[in-house]
């Protein structure tokens, strides 16, 4: 007897793991990259066990009130299109100042975050796992929001290979910097200029931030500025106490004035993803990490190592339980 498609996916399910475990199988969800096998422990059910077995099979585990998902890869994943979340009800509809368009969750639902309220982005993972076309997604999602008046990029490109698309456009503050270490941090050095000038407009009139002084003064001569720097790693190498100095500035100060901030690396040691970055960035995105240990290093949890090997993220917010985000794809990129 021939099986169905549905039927194939349970003995998938209980081939792997759910012959391991004590549970009953609820319902399966087909998301764009995953299977969500939701299930009922028994009574009898350790979920130390549980996790284990998900784990030796690179299956993730998540805890759902009385139930859990077991998400297993698809064999063929869907395509997620970044113009497909932009148009979607939910982009147009929200209620956010700087709106990251990140990807949609194992279900298929739409995940919008605040920038504003993050208020900086900290994104590490391994080689070719998607972090650039990630940057540019999130970008263009604010330039599909706000226009360029409201908002600005600084785009600091130490591989020079990635941000291409951006050459011309209006939103930039500045040319996208190539491979130059020397200009990029002369542009860190403006951005602290920036932020001493705005802070003095604010003091100048009695207002405590960027919005208070839009209101009361209907100017516009303070947009919202994005630095997103790729390859933050090129740059701790050279001088590390000038871009430490550089990030904690940034993550006291900043927000008030509009001002937010946007890393990645592949590097994942500790001389790169130093302590003092971390801090000062609690909102983390983890894409695939090669183990436990270096998940633990990029968001303080396990989990990136049973990751997909491409746009496939956990997004940990300020010390939250991290969640699972599959980023999309921009169209002719």
């Amino acid at each position: 007897m021939t099986m169905t498609a549905d039927q194939k996916l349970v003995a998938l399910f209980y081939e792997t793991i759910g012959n391991k475990v004590n549970g009953q199988l609820i319902d399966v969800v087909d998301g764009p990259l995953v299977h969500n096998f939701i299930m009922k422990p028994s009574d009898k059910s350790n979920m130390t066990t549980i996790s284990k077995v998900a784990r030796d099979n690179q299956y993730m585990v998540v805890y759902d009130d009385d139930n859990i998902i077991i998400q297993i890869p698809k064999e063929t994943r869907n395509t997620i299109l970044l113009q497909d979340l932009t148009n979607s009800k939910e982009f147009k509809d929200t209620d956010a100042t700087l709106p990251l368009v990140m990807g949609v969750d194992t279900f298929g639902k739409i995940i919008i975050q605040d920038l504003r309220k993050m208020p900086h982005l900290l994104v590490s993972g391994r080689t070719g796992c998607g972090k650039s076309v990630f940057i540019n997604c999130v970008l263009e999602s604010l330039k599909a929001k706000l226009s360029p008046s409201e908002c600005k990029f600084i785009i600091i490109d130490t591989k020079g290979v990635d941000f291409d698309r951006w050459d011309g456009e209006k939103h930039l503050m500045c040319p996208v910097v190539k491979l130059d270490i020397d200009e990029a941090f002369q542009k860190l050095q403006e951005v602290l200029q920036i932020m001493d000038g705005r802070y003095q407009k604010l003091q100048d009139n009695k207002v405590t931030n960027v919005e208070e002084y839009r209101k009361k003064t209907n100017k516009t001569d303070m947009p919202y500025i994005i630095v997103a720097i790729d390859e933050f790693a090129d740059l701790i190498c050279t001088d590390k106490k000038q871009t430490e100095t550089f990030v904690k500035a940034i993550a006291n100060r900043a927000r008030a004035v509009g001002i937010h901030l946007i890393m990645a690396t592949q590097r994942l040691d500790k001389d790169i993803l130093t302590s003092t970055l971390k801090a000062n960035m609690p909102s983390r995105i983890a894409f695939q990490a090669r183990n436990k240990a270096d998940s633990i290093q990029m968001i303080d949890e396990s989990g990136a190592e049973c990751l997909t090997s491409y746009a496939d993220m956990l997004y940990s917010d300020a010390g939250r339980l991290p969640v699972r985000i599959h980023t999309p794809f921009i169209e002719g990129m």
